[in-house]
C-alpha cells in the first residue's frame, strides 16, 4: 500500500511542478517554453506538438488509478496486488526515480545548464524502458492465468500501463534527441542543419530497430503496444508545420521519415491484427 501511495505522491508533485513552471510560479528565470524558444533549431516542432504532455500525464494518471484499484479488488486466490504480482516493488522504485528526474530536468533546463539537462533528460526514457521491461515480463509470466481468470486486467495492463509508459518513453526519447541537438549546436558550435540531420538519422535508426525488435524478437511481450509510432508521426508532422521550406534538406528528410513511420504504423497494426486472430498469445 505504501508503495502505491508514494507513487501517487511523487507523481502529483511532478504534475504540480510542471504546471507551476508553465505559468512561471516556481523559482527560476524562465518557463520551459521560453528556454526552448531561445535555443531554436531545425529539430524543434511546432508548439502544438508539446500538448502531448497532457496525453502523457493523463494516460499515466489512468494506469495509476488502475494499479490503485488492485489494492481493493479480490479474486478466488486473494487480492490482485498480491497474486498475480504484476507490479513488484522495483517497478514503483523506478517510477519514483523517473518522477525525480522529471523535476530535476525542470531546474537544470530553467538555469540553462544545457549539458546537465541533456543527461538528466536522457535518463528519463531509460527509466521508462526499465519499467516497460518489468511490466512486460510480469504480464508474460502471469498472462495465461489472467487470460483465464481476469481477461479485463490483462487488457487494462496492456492498454493503460504498457501504452501509457510507451507514449511517455517515446516522447522523452525524442526530447532527448532535441536536447542533444541543442547541446551540439549551442555548446559545441556545430552547424544547425548538419546536427539536425544527424538527430533525424538517429531517430530513423531507432524506429527501424524498434520495428524489428517488437515484431520479430519481442512480440510475445509488446504485441499490443502501438502508441510509439503515433507519437513519432505527431512529432514529425509538427516539425514540418514549423519549418516547412521545400528547399531545405532537413524538410525533405523529415518528409521521408514521416512517410516511413506512417507506413510502419500501418504494417504494425496489420501484423498485430493478423497475429491476434491467428497466433493468440494465451
Amino acid at each position: 500500500v505504501a508503495l502505491v501511495v508514494v507513487a501517487w505522491v511523487t507523481y502529483i508533485v511532478t504534475l504540480a511542478m510542471n504546471a507551476l513552471n508553465g505559468v512561471n510560479l516556481i523559482p527560476g528565470e524562465f518557463t520551459i517554453g521560453n528556454v526552448s524558444d531561445k535555443y531554436d533549431n531545425e529539430v524543434v516542432p511546432s508548439g502544438w506538438v508539446f500538448s502531448i504532455w497532457g496525453f502523457i500525464y493523463a494516460w499515466n494518471f489512468a494506469w495509476l488509478i488502475y494499479v490503485t484499484s488492485c489494492l481493493f479488488r479480490k479474486h478466488s486466490g486473494g487480492y490482485f496486488y498480491v497474486t498475480p504480482e504484476l507490479f513488484p516493488p522495483a517497478f514503483y522504485v523506478i517510477w519514483y526515480v523517473n518522477n525525480f528526474l522529471n523535476i530535476a530536468w525542470l531546474f537544470v533546463w530553467d538555469r540553462e545548464v544545457l549539458i546537465a539537462a541533456a543527461v538528466v533528460l536522457a535518463l528519463c526514457p531509460f527509466t521508462l524502458y526499465i519499467l516497460l521491461f518489468i511490466s512486460y515480463r510480469r504480464l508474460d509470466q502471469n498472462g495465461p492465468w489472467l487470460a483465464e481468470n481476469s481477461p479485463v486486467d490483462l487488457w487494462l495492463t496492456r492498454g493503460l500501463v504498457h501504452n501509457g509508459l510507451a507514449i511517455y518513453a517515446t516522447w522523452t526519447s525524442i526530447a532527448t534527441l532535441l536536447n542533444l541537438d541543442i547541446v551540439l549546436i549551442y555548446v559545441g558550435g556545430f552547424s544547425d542543419e548538419d546536427v539536425s540531420t544527424g538527430m533525424f538519422t538517429v531517430l530513423l535508426v531507432e524506429i527501424l530497430v524498434w520495428f524489428f525488435l517488437e515484431n520479430f524478437v519481442l512480440d510475445r511481450y509488446c504485441r499490443y503496444t502501438l502508441v510509439p509510432y503515433v507519437v513519432v508521426v505527431a512529432a514529425l508532422s509538427g516539425n514540418l508545420t514549423k519549418n516547412w521550406d521545400p528547399a531545405k534538406r532537413n524538410v525533405i528528410y523529415v518528409c521521408v521519415l514521416l512517410g516511413v513511420t506512417a507506413l510502419l504504423l500501418v504494417v504494425r497494426v496489420a501484423l498485430v491484427m493478423w497475429r491476434h486472430m491467428t497466433q493468440p498469445l494465451y
